[in-house]
């Protein structure tokens, strides 16, 4: 919990500094790819990550269908996205209701984008193992950090206006089938 804490804590001096030397509408414009980009790293690196494979320490994961304990998992993971981000969705709201539809579409998909590179990249863990169950693989992180830096580049672009919002969201998904085309997990699913 701490190391995302400390994630999201690094991100609020430049945020703070970046809002200060844009005063006025331009200040919106770099608020949207930096919130769309920690929804990301935040999904990515969420700790503890209820979506990796493995048997909990209560051994909690048995429970039910494959299926059902996999959706609970991501529910979880998208509802505490949606507490973190939705006071910064009703911030941009107030001041510009375009820019926080953007925002919050940005945050939605950089989240199931990295939730669905976990999901690709898991890996059955032993008991044993069970402090380094949270490391993923060096593969999983890059496509996560260029998944999150994409998606914060489209909703960038589409907070401006302009239809390049559109090459940019064409690269975020072929990242993602890249990402998709390497998993181990390739087949399944």
């Amino acid at each position: 919990m701490s190391q995302t804490l400390m994630q999201m804590l690094y991100l609020l001096p430049p945020a703070f500094l970046l809002w200060r030397s844009f005063e006025g509408g331009g200040a919106l414009l770099v608020l949207v790819p930096v919130l769309v980009m920690a929804a990301g790293q935040l999904a990515a690196g969420f700790p503890g990550w209820p979506s990796r494979r493995g048997r909990s320490r209560s051994g909690g994961d048995r429970a039910g269908p494959a299926s059902q304990i996999v959706r609970a998992k991501i529910e979880a993971v998208m509802g505490a996205i949606a507490i973190v981000f939705l006071p910064f969705i009703a911030a941009l709201a107030w001041l510009s209701p375009f820019h926080a539809v953007v925002s919050g579409v940005g945050i939605i998909v950089a989240a199931a984008s990295a939730t669905q590179i976990q999901l690709w990249f898991r890996a059955q863990a032993k008991r044993s193992q069970f402090r380094r169950r949270q490391v993923s693989s060096r593969v999983a992180t890059f496509a996560e950090a260029f998944s999150s830096i994409t998606w914060a580049g489209t909703a960038a672009l589409a907070a401006v206006g302009t239809w390049l919002a559109l090459i940019s969201g064409v690269i975020a998904v072929a990242i993602l089938l890249g990402a998709r085309l390497i998993s181990p997990r390739q087949n399944a699913s």
